[in-house]
């Protein structure tokens, strides 16, 4: 069984904090209308979110705004994101 790599396992790990906050705010439903629904957009708001990152940074942790934008670049992590999403939607 192949190991995952370390950013893998960041991201995932990432993922689930993130459907976390998400779940506890009871937002699962508007989250995924617009993943769904933006889907080819989700690659322009990773790079939104770079540009944004100055100004984001004032009101979230650095570190968040970069993993989310990460997130949001690499469609496989958005996937994960949906999927989690309607898991814990059940």
């Amino acid at each position: 069984m192949p190991m995952m790599s370390e950013n893998v396992l960041k991201q995932t790990t990432f993922v689930d904090h993130i459907a976390s906050v998400i779940n506890r705010h009871g937002w699962q439903f508007p989250v995924l209308m617009a993943l769904e629904g933006g889907r080819p957009l989700t690659f322009l708001g990773g790079q939104l979110m770079w540009v944004m990152q100055p100004v984001l940074s004032l009101f979230v942790a650095t570190n968040t705004v970069r993993q989310t934008a990460q997130l949001l670049e690499d469609p496989i992590a958005v996937d994960a994101l949906i999927a989690r999403l309607q898991v814990d939607d059940l």
